[in-house]
């Protein structure tokens, strides 16, 4: 049986392990100064963060006296998955995953079910199984690695790997540390009166996803070495619950991961660590300094 996977660039899948692995990554669109970028391997990662740090008067209320570069987002259209779902079929494949970021942040999952109903019109052997990460960024990549082993180690069908990930999705833990508020204001998921006052309060929100997808505040905090400390705590109920491994992904503050590898560390030497930088989609909305902890729980043996 012949598989094939595609994901989204909010995965932050590193592109070399994509190519090495064969894995479709569909680019998100990234809107800075209403000029339109692909968040593919091209995208100038560099220069999107500096736009952050030089502050850009792009977005201004006079008011409360706010400058700030804002970008925005754009879904991959249904052609594009249709695309990259046609390209593995000429590769010969026959059932294809498709891991995404969660409906409860984007509607990149359905432009991906509405291409996977035109594939399945035209190519009637062809089996594509889509699946909500229940998150963004790295858990996509946990599951992508997942249904890797299964598709190398089992004799499992597209469905049943399919089924084994969604239930897996809900083992993989995320928690968000967000330096400042403005980002969630701009981007809608905040109101005014709830940023002047975080504001006011100097509070530094953690946020996770729960388990319909969703964002949701668990704790705020004062300073960001209590937050990276928290997030430590809040991932492993108190430090009772080990996880096989973890990602922290990180924007424009290296130093933020490298203190809670310190931390990690500290608690438990033996946990698998991984830092990665995350892409421009998922922090544009976030903020860029903002930093996540994800904690794989995965329960299934291989």
């Amino acid at each position: 049986m012949s598989f094939g996977i595609v994901t989204d660039s909010t995965s932050d899948i590193p592109w070399s392990f994509a190519k090495e692995k064969g894995i479709k990554v569909v680019p998100l669109t990234i809107i800075i100064h209403d000029k339109e970028y692909k968040e593919d391997e091209n995208f100038d990662y560099d220069a999107y963060y500096r736009l952050f740090e030089e502050e850009k008067a792009y977005f201004h209320i006079p008011k409360l006296k706010l400058f700030s570069f804002i970008p925005k987002t754009s879904q991959p259209s249904p052609g594009e998955f249709f695309q990259a779902y046609e390209s593995l079929i000429e590769e010969g494949v026959k059932d294809i995953l498709s891991i995404h970021v969660t409906k409860g942040l984007s509607g990149t999952i359905n432009s991906a079910r509405l291409a996977a109903r035109n594939i399945a019109r035209k190519y009637k052997d062809v089996n594509i199984h889509i699946i909500d990460s229940k998150s963004a960024s790295f858990p996509e990549v946990h599951l992508i690695r997942l249904a890797l082993k299964l598709i190398e180690k089992t004799k499992k069908t597209g469905e049943e790997i399919a089924s084994i990930l969604r239930q897996q999705a809900l083992n993989i833990k995320t928690h968000i540390l967000l330096p400042t508020l403005k980002y969630l204001w701009k981007g809608g998921r905040l109101s005014t009166t709830k940023f002047l006052i975080g504001n006011m309060l100097r509070r530094k929100p953690i946020i996770t996803m729960n388990e319909e997808g969703e964002l949701e505040p668990v704790k705020a905090v004062k300073e960001v070495d209590e937050g990276l400390r928290e997030l430590l705590n809040l991932s492993t109920n108190n430090l009772q619950n080990r996880p096989k491994e973890v990602s922290i992904v990180y924007g424009t503050r290296p130093d933020y991961a490298e203190k809670l590898v310190d931390y990690i560390k500290e608690w438990d030497s033996s946990i698998k660590i991984e830092v990665a930088r995350s892409y421009g989609s998922v922090l544009s909305h976030l903020g860029p300094e903002s930093i996540g902890l994800i904690s794989n729980f995965i329960d299934i043996e291989i």
